[in-house]
């Protein structure tokens, strides 16, 4: 009964949809890899396509996701239980526009709340995450994701978006405000935006985020943006700004960014190209810090969250080549470097990496896909720390059956080289998983998938913690 209130909760929220979530042309993979990485679940949610009629013109579309969670080891079970609810309408006519309205909702419950929170004498739980912070004074973890009424066209060329989303400019915020989009003829189209960012964790009653940009068709192959940003979060002031270019050519496209966040920049440069003959992908990037980041600069990581960290002027550069052959193979090959050319930190390096990936469709049967993958880093020594070295490789395989159900399974091996006080330290991890999602009907869809992680990684803690479980059950009604 507790979890059937949920949902009866969530329905009472607004109206719900799809995320609006953009990429950032950055990938953020400029820190060296001091956290371990594992395999993670293809599993997703599923959305509603076919939808209820509210009027004859007018369908509300739903999806309620029940997740139950459980993770174990020899030192200690955590069980949670997850509830959301995506909703969506089509555009209701509205004076010369129309009107749509979307939401995405959670709640959450830690179903062992303290279970074995203590450790020996010290007061640390090894299963505490991010949901353990908020319930801790939030009963059960609210979060609005979004939810946001879309005018299009009510005012002339206009497109306004008032409530809590994701603005999707040149830059990605979670936002509770308006952002409106105005075009000024074919090639011509300015922003606005402004309200308060989106945190779970922290009081943001006196934080503000606006700012705006303009996007311009130069020509039919290029495209210019620039966007400028205020942001005043914990007490911090920022002036974020960004210019960007697109170029199309002939089977590739370019792109060129500028950022320069206070008196810091950064430039980035993405290329792709296709030699058509063979089908050859190349891809080139290139990423640059300019200027020093002293303590007076922050580096927004999110919407909320700012890193006060110093950091020395670098450049990146990236470069891959992706071939597919035989009609049921294909291969990919990245090598990416790091130059630092200041004072160099833990998370601030000298590297060198190199992936690669090679992949099979279609055998032994049309359905099968199975994917080998190799991602290799190798980071160079400080004045305060000496080389390092991971290597991690592993193999997916992924069958359809049928119509209605997806299965998976892998295996993936990390090994680390690293320091530790004045100690040279090699561990590995392995993780196995296995899944399965199921939809024998058109409103239910069913998803179990199990991992599991084994390491000596934590030996010197306690080996309780060696052999670590993840058991995750998801069932989508969807509407």
């Amino acid at each position: 009964m507790r979890y059937l209130s949920v949902t009866c909760m969530l329905f009472c929220f607004l109206l719900s949809v799809t995320a609006m979530k953009a990429e950032a042309f950055e990938n953020g993979a400029s820190n060296t890899p001091d956290s371990r990485t594992q395999q993670v679940s293809p599993g997703q949610f599923k959305e509603s396509y076919e939808g209820i009629g509210l009027t004859e013109d007018t369908k509300i579309y739903l999806t309620l996701t029940s997740r139950y969670r459980l993770r174990t080891n020899d030192y200690a079970d955590d069980q949670d239980f997850y509830q959301y609810l995506r909703v969506h309408t089509d555009a209701v006519k509205l004076g010369d526009g129309t009107v749509r309205f979307a939401a995405f909702a959670r709640f959450a419950d830690d179903i062992d709340g303290d279970h074995k929170k203590s450790w020996g004498d010290n007061y640390y739980y090894y299963h505490r995450d991010a949901l353990d912070t908020q319930l801790g004074y939030d009963d059960w973890a609210p979060r609005l994701y979004n939810g946001y009424a879309q005018f299009d066209g009510v005012i002339k060329n206009t497109v306004l978006n008032v409530g809590r989303f994701y603005l999707s400019h040149q830059n990605t915020f979670q936002l509770d405000g308006a952002d409106a989009s105005v075009k000024l003829g074919e090639m011509v189209e300015v922003y606005a935006f402004g309200g308060k960012p989106v945190s779970y964790y922290y009081d943001v009653d006196d934080d503000t985020l606006f700012g705006g940009g303009i996007n311009v068709k130069v020509m039919e192959q290029t495209k210019i943006g620039a966007e400028y940003v205020r942001l005043d979060v914990t007490d911090i002031d920022d002036d974020y700004t960004k210019f960007r270019l697109d170029q199309a050519i002939p089977n590739g496209n370019l792109v060129l960014a500028y950022t320069l966040l206070n008196d810091a920049a950064t430039v980035n440069a993405e290329g792709t190209y296709e030699i058509v003959s063979t089908g050859t992908i190349l891809t080139l990037k290139y990423e640059g810090l300019t200027d020093e980041v002293d303590y007076e600069n922050s580096y927004v990581v999110n919407p909320l969250t700012n890193t006060l960290l110093a950091e020395s002027k670098y450049s990146k550069y990236e470069a891959g080549v992706y071939q597919a052959f035989l009609k049921n193979f294909a291969a990919g090959l990245t090598y990416e470097t790091k130059a630092v050319s200041g004072t160099e930190n833990f998370d601030n390096r000298d590297y060198s990496r190199i992936k690669g990936k090679f992949d099979i469709y279609g055998l032994p049967s049309e359905n099968t896909y199975v994917s080998f993958s190799v991602d290799y880093w190798d980071v160079k020594n400080t004045p305060d720390s000496d080389d390092n070295e991971r290597l991690q490789y592993g193999v997916q395989v992924s069958q359809k059956v049928g119509r209605t159900m997806d299965v998976w399974a892998g295996t993936s091996f990390s090994r680390y080289e690293y320091d530790y006080i004045n100690d040279r330290r090699k561990d590995s991890v392995r993780s196995y998983y296995i899944g399965g999602q199921y939809q024998p009907t058109k409103i239910l869809s069913l998803m179990a998938d199990l991992s599991m992680e084994d390491t000596e990684f934590y030996d010197d803690v306690d080996t309780s913690l060696d052999k670590n479980y993840t058991a995750e059950l998801w069932a989508n009604i969807i509407f």
